[in-house]
């Protein structure tokens, strides 16, 4: 069964929502999307100027996507990788490396020289990035402030 990577698309989005909601109502995020709101938010960040998105697919079956944004900095381009996320029973098979490889090599071609992320403090996503050559960044937090 090969798999095929494709640039995620509109027509891509109710696949990925259902996924997206699959993946981050299950441990170790346990939130609580509905259809709507994940829709809705794959949806801005699709419709968000530079927007870079890949799914990888097997059969016509989206196993995992990612999706984030360019935008320009003093010193160059640089990628907010905003959700990234693979089926449940499909993790740790190598999906998730295939899909950040392959926008790895998008994001050279466009001359992007940073990617950057925010995910839940886990070890198993540590560990997936910190494979990946990700790293934690010396130099920046996440502050927050709860407005309710």
């Amino acid at each position: 069964m090969s798999e095929e990577i494709q640039i995620f698309t509109q027509q891509h989005l109710d696949e990925c929502a259902s996924l997206f909601i699959e993946v981050f109502n299950s441990e170790p995020w346990k939130e609580s999307w509905d259809f709507e709101k994940a829709k809705f938010l794959l949806s801005q960040i699709l419709n968000t100027p530079n927007c870079v998105g890949l799914i990888l697919q097997q059969q016509n079956i989206i196993l995992g996507f990612v999706i984030g944004y360019c935008e320009q900095r003093d010193k160059g381009k640089n990628f907010f990788l905003k959700e990234m996320c693979v089926r449940s029973n499909q993790q740790r098979q190598g999906i998730g490396t295939k899909l950040i490889q392959n926008l790895i090599y998008q994001l050279n071609q466009a001359g992007v020289n940073l990617i950057y992320l925010l995910t839940m403090k886990d070890e198993y996503t540590e560990e997936f990035y910190s494979k990946n050559s990700f790293q934690s960044s010396s130099r920046m937090i996440i502050m927050t402030k709860n407005l309710e």
